[in-house]
């Protein structure tokens, strides 16, 4: 979650390698699969900063224009409600529309891309608003739509599934 372009700056140093971060050095993972991971990390290494509150779409210009910045990324939950929404998705508030527009419009114009968390069904409309990176289900409520469809089918049910985002 950033608010300002001193937040964003400071993600930007904790996901890079000196000179251009802060980050340490101890890649176990990465090193031994991508060889000069050093260097490499400087194009394979993003840094994608969560936009999520008023304060934050105030300073937006500053935060999509911070060197570094490669993407932003909104969970529709706490925009919501730093937005005095309830959390979720608020498709139907105005001030929920225009501050996804808002970001979507910054994105563009910095040159980086705008991401968002949704639902299968809400995906079409967040590609078509102008989103280019969407998570379409988080992992545990992916597990959990199939284990109730697998016990569903067991139980001669039939398959049920959901389209909770949380």
């Amino acid at each position: 979650m950033v608010n300002s372009a001193e937040e964003a700056q400071a993600a930007v140093a904790a996901c890079r390698y000196p000179p251009h971060g802060a980050r340490s050095w101890g890649p176990a993972g990465a090193a031994p699969r991508l060889g000069d991971y050093f260097n490499a990390s400087r194009e394979q290494v993003a840094t994608i900063v969560m936009v999520e509150t008023v304060q934050a779409l105030e300073n937006l210009d500053e935060i999509v224009n911070t060197p570094g910045v490669d993407a932003v990324y909104v969970g529709p939950a706490d925009l919501s409600i730093s937005l005095g929404l309830p959390p979720g998705n608020n498709d139907d508030a105005s001030e929920f529309t225009e501050a996804l527009e808002t970001i979507v419009a910054a994105c563009r114009n910095a040159g980086i891309v705008a991401g968002i968390h949704s639902t299968g069904s809400l995906t079409p409309r967040r590609l078509e608003q102008g989103f280019t990176m969407v998570t379409v289900c988080a992992d545990n409520v992916a597990i959990g739509v199939g284990v109730r469809a697998e016990l569903a089918k067991a139980r001669g049910e039939g398959a049920k599934g959901s389209d909770r985002m949380y």
